[in-house]
Formats: C-alpha cells, structure tokens, sequence
C-alpha cells in the first residue's frame, strides 16, 4: 500500500500524487479533513476542485463559493499569490510566502502559502496545489516577544541616556558660566573666548538632540508606514546634500548603479537615520580623509545598497557585537547608531550586513525586498 504519511507541510502534495485510482479518493478525503492546513486544488484555469474543510474554516467560504470569487482574489497583494500559482504551473514548487487572508467576514489573516503542481499517478496534468497555514498565533506571539524586547532595550537605552545627557549639559553650563563672566569684563579681549564657548555649547547641543533622535527613532519603530520611493533619486538627491560636508573633511562621496535600482517601500526620514548613522560611522573611520562609495544594485528580489569606506576597518573581534544595543568601541559613542540602522531595516523587511578589513575599510550591505507588485511583473 502506498506510504500517505505526512511529513510535515512539504509532503501534503507527496501524499496526494503517490496514491494511484480508485483508492486515492476516499483516503486523500479522510486525510484532508483532518489536517491543520487549508488545501485546495486548482485547475489551468483557476477552478478549485478540492477544497478541504480547514480551508473553507479559513476562508469562510464553501467550495462554489469560492469559485464565484475566485480563490486568488481572497490574497493580499493578489499579485504575489498570481505569482505563486503561475511558478507551479510552470512546474516549479516555491518556497512558502506569508500573505493576508481575508476571510467571508473582513477579517485578515495572515498565513503561509505555498504552491506545488500537482502530478498524479493518475496522469492529471496542469493542477496545482495550495496550501494555506495560519500563522496569526505565530505572529501574535513574535509581536509580542519584540515589543517586550523593544521595551527592554528602551528602558536600558533611557538609563544610558540619562547618564549620556549629564556629560553635554555639563560642559554647556561650563561654558554658559565663561560667556557670563566675559561679558562682565571691561576689556574686549575675550572674543576669542566667547567665540569657543559658543561653538562647544553647539556641538554638546547637537549631541543631545543627535541622543534624542535616535531614541524616538528606535520608540517609532512599530508605526512605520511605508510608500513606494524612487530608491535611486532618494539617494542622488541625498548624496547632493552630503558633497559638501564630507567635502570639508577631504572625503569623496561617490554613487554608483542609483539609475537601474527603481521603487521600493521605503520610510523616507527613518531610512535617511539608517543612512546618516553609516555616514558617520565612515567619517569617524576616515579622519585623514577617504573615499565613501554608495553602490546600488538590483536582483530578481531584492534591492541592494552597498555603503563602502576606505578606513581603518573593524577588528575581527569586534564585527560581531557591531549591532548590539550600547556597544560602542568610540570614546564617546552611545552604541545606538548600528543598533538602530539594523532596526530600522528590519522593520523595512530588509537585511544588513557588514564586511571589513582592518587598515583597508568597511562595507555595510542592505538589502531590501522588492514589492511584491514588481515581483510578480
């Protein structure tokens, strides 16, 4: 007798095209009925034909209901389920995908999909086969596990904020008591003077609003809302801006492959924190000067911006705590500007990763997903 054991979601399609005529149907129904998945089976032409009962519990729809919508039109986006029936009828079985569900009564779900073609023993050609699983409970409970973890972290970074802030209010005090005590001087000989306290009360007042900028940033993460960017002319746009900064520290900014990078969701004022806290870190790396080098390219998936230094690397030791939360190896660093760039991309859907030689520079490389209406193009 034919093996129909599951094991696991990748062999819910190997129990259906192992089990040959007349058998198949009265075991492949006990089977369907009881598994946690939703599964159906769809023709060339998009008619389902199977449809088990975990899958009408998700959805909310009978089988000839689903069929008068149309079981694709029940996705968020549609474009990407398209996408993933058309790779099986192609003959190609996709990793799982995480879309939304909208079940009969406008709830949305999330859940995991994924698509095989069907190959019976019994000859039938162009079927495929869908798989749904639900994973609010999954999502539930992730969500949960980061904003505790989120918590937890911005309650240390408060501490060390506090203990941060006491340093540039101190010295702007300092210097605030200088400024008075020339200015009741009779002689004007302490311009100087009064010129250098000025210009340290600056720099300590933009450390603190630089503090509380990445705090927020980090506390706003969970409200994100993203729109489609022109990735390329948001980085032209935003290397026209910097020229002129690094240009004052002998450093070149060069961008490379913008024009062929195309749309992608972005949260414009979070992704320039991501990009002006790699900036920084490349200026710091580079003191006598250097060449940054913005790179972008594009995959089948996936946009991809490569921020190059020419200086003096990270030590090997060092490369894997670079994104913790208050590790810093400066004198003065707070340990949020990496924490909170790989925050912010991981928020975007995206990834970061860092290359580096000591004495010869460091590469960050984001990457980040194309929507799925490009995908599916």
């Amino acid at each position: 007798m034919p093996d129909a054991s599951l094991r696991g979601n990748d062999t819910i399609d190997a129990a259906l095209f192992a089990l040959p005529e007349p058998e198949a149907g009265s075991i492949l129904t006990e089977i369907l009925s009881q598994l946690s998945e939703g599964v159906a089976t769809l023709t060339e032409g998009g008619v389902v034909v199977s449809w088990n009962p975990r899958a009408a519990n998700l959805t909310g729809y009978s089988l000839p209901e689903v069929n008068t919508i149309g079981l694709l039109q029940l996705f968020d986006p549609p474009e990407a389920m398209v996408h993933l029936v058309q790779q099986a009828h192609a003959g190609l079985s996709a990793a799982e995908k995480r879309l939304v569900l909208r079940h009969a009564n406008g709830h949305r779900l999330p859940v995991d999909v994924r698509c095989s073609p069907l190959r019976h023993l019994g000859g039938t050609q162009g079927r495929v086969v869908v798989v749904m699983r639900d994973v609010s409970d999954l999502e539930t409970l992730q969500d949960r596990l980061l904003q505790s973890e989120r918590l937890s972290i911005l309650g240390r970074l408060a501490g060390a904020m506090s203990h941060e802030m006491r340093n540039p209010l101190t010295a702007i005090f300092l210097q605030a008591d200088i400024l008075e005590d020339e200015l009741y001087r009779e002689d004007k000989g302490g311009r100087t003077q009064v010129l250098r306290s000025l210009a340290i009360i600056k720099e300590e007042v933009s450390r603190l609003h630089e503090l509380a900028q990445q705090y927020l940033s980090l506390a706003h993460l969970s409200h994100l809302r993203c729109e489609p960017v022109d990735l390329g002319a948001y980085l032209e746009g935003f290397c026209a801006e910097m020229r002129e900064r690094l240009g004052v520290r002998e450093i070149v900014l060069q961008l490379e492959g913008s024009a062929a990078l195309g749309h992608v969701a972005l949260h414009m004022n979070s992704f320039r924190r991501v990009l002006l806290n790699l900036l920084n870190n490349a200026v710091e790396a580079m003191p006598q000067g250097g060449t940054l080098t913005l790179r972008g390219r594009r995959s089948t998936e996936a946009l991809y911006l490569e921020v190059s230094d020419t200086g003096c690397g990270i030590q090997p030791e060092d490369v894997p705590l670079l994104f913790s939360p208050l590790h810093t190896t400066k004198p003065e660093g707070t340990g949020l500007g990496l924490y909170l760039a790989r925050e912010i991309v991981t928020a975007h859907g995206g990834d970061i990763t860092v290359s580096s030689t000591p004495d010869m520079g460091t590469t960050f490389t984001i990457a980040l997903p194309l929507p799925p209406a490009i995908l599916s193009a």
